[in-house]
């Protein structure tokens, strides 16, 4: 590929860093790399032909490359790509020497989450630094503004440190606001951090105070975008999805209603359920209230010996459990044991304003009921298909709603339709590379 060696590389995830990767500036390249659509296609049909990305390398243009037509794809630019050999060696180089990593999709240690949520929308690619495993470790992922009231941010750090003192990671973006005050409250008080940012992973990975998190196996920075890019809002928006998907629970802290990332990132996770939703209640944003309509469930937790926020969160995730719960005490005597020797999250990574005018449509009638739904049956299913009949039978419903909920799911492709005999099942997943 070039003189430069790119050995630690296995040849997969050389090959999906040169079509999907950038290692400079993104106005001088010849042609652009492969969109996050443009690879699941080319995953696809790779697939269909048996392939693996590194079987693309060094191959005859006028041969193997020229099927890529197939995939939607010119020959001529995944050529282009494979041909910056010397680019991506010099870049890594200059990552490796900040402790930085690369993983792809192909990788046996890519976060399985991230597989199992996200399906074939899981990142091609993600750079990172610090301890791999923590990647799979789950915990709560703290979203919020980056304007939160005062309020909202000593509650957020009452629940960092709750999660630190439980043994619960929390899952956070690294801007300013809600998501610092959680990455900083459960890394001063000794907790597991998990930072997926939109921008500048490089800083903030020789930051020396995330050197230290990092180098204390406590602090885990990813990114699904060029270690060196500057903030973008687009991938400020993408990459809400995958700090839901790395987390078991998901807490909202403060949202603006019908706009901003927090709302987008929100709504989105209501409606693929990736990981079950709790908002601060009450909140001063009216946000909060709107998010518990459309399905979220209510959450008032002070730090208490009586109640671990685990069994908090364990306890409010079971399906019979009313959507509004409330854990009030009212001792906050318990003091967690501070680490000064531990890092603030990362803070100064370049915090982007408010992310304006994302509108999402309103739900259908039953939309809370139905996200119910889609959670039980889950359940349900596991991995064996159902006849309509079971399903009744274990969820408690009535024919004609069961009818309605399990056409909706088929059509919006959380279920699987199965013919003789007629039964439903969760979605196949195809082996992702």
């Amino acid at each position: 590929m070039s003189e430069k060696s790119t050995t630690n590389l296995s040849p997969d995830t050389e090959a999906i860093l040169l079509l999907c990767g950038r290692f400079g500036s993104e106005h001088g390249e010849r042609h652009a790399p492969l969109t996050q659509k443009e690879y699941e296609r080319l995953t696809k049909w790779l697939l269909e032909c048996k392939l693996r990305p590194g079987d693309l390398l060094g191959v005859d243009p006028a041969g193997r490359l020229g099927d890529l037509i197939q995939a939607g794809l010119e020959p001529a630019r995944v050529e282009s790509l494979f041909a910056r050999g010397t680019a991506l060696a010099l870049a890594l180089e200059k990552w490796q020497r900040s402790g930085l990593w690369v993983l792809s999709r192909s990788d046996a240690t890519y976060p399985r989450r991230l597989k199992k949520k996200l399906g074939q929308s899981a990142p091609p690619l993600l750079y990172g630094a610090g301890e791999l495993s923590l990647l799979d470790a789950g915990g709560l992922a703290v979203i919020g503004s980056r304007d939160a009231s005062e309020a909202a941010l000593e509650f957020t750090r009452d629940v960092a440190r709750a999660c630190a003192s439980d043994g619960l990671g929390v899952v956070s973006g690294g801007a300013r606001g809600v998501d610092a005050a959680a990455m900083q409250g459960a890394g001063e008080a000794g907790g597991v951090v998990i930072g997926v940012l939109a921008a500048d992973l490089l800083r903030a990975s020789v930051n020396r105070q995330n050197r230290v998190g990092i180098q204390s196996s406590r602090l885990v920075l990813i990114s699904p975008f060029n270690p060196e890019a500057g903030f973008n809002a687009g991938n400020a928006m993408a990459r809400n999805r995958y700090i839901y998907a790395l987390a078991d629970y998901a807490l909202v802290v403060e949202s603006a209603e019908g706009e901003g990332g927090t709302w987008a990132g929100a709504t989105e996770n209501l409606r693929h359920g990736w990981t079950p939703l709790y908002v601060r209640t009450p909140g001063e944003s009216p946000g909060n209230a709107a998010l518990i309509a459309k399905g979220a469930q209510g959450f008032s937790y002070e730090i208490s010996e009586c109640a671990s926020i685990r069994e908090v969160l364990e306890t409010t995730c079971q399906p019979d459990t009313p959507s509004l719960f409330r854990q009030t005490v009212a001792d906050k005597s318990v003091a967690t044991t501070m680490q000064p020797d531990l890092p603030p999250a990362p803070i100064d990574v370049v915090a982007a304003p408010e992310l304006e005018n994302v509108a999402e449509a309103a739900p259908s009638a039953g939309h809370d009921m139905f996200q119910d739904f889609l959670t039980r049956l889950r359940q349900v299913l596991g991995e064996a298909a159902k006849n309509d009949e079971e399903v009744r039978l274990a969820l408690g419903l009535e024919k004609g709603q069961l009818k309605v909920w399990l056409a909706a799911a088929v059509e919006q492709g959380y279920l699987e339709k199965r013919k003789k005999p007629v039964s439903y099942a969760l979605p196949r997943q195809q082996a992702l590379c």
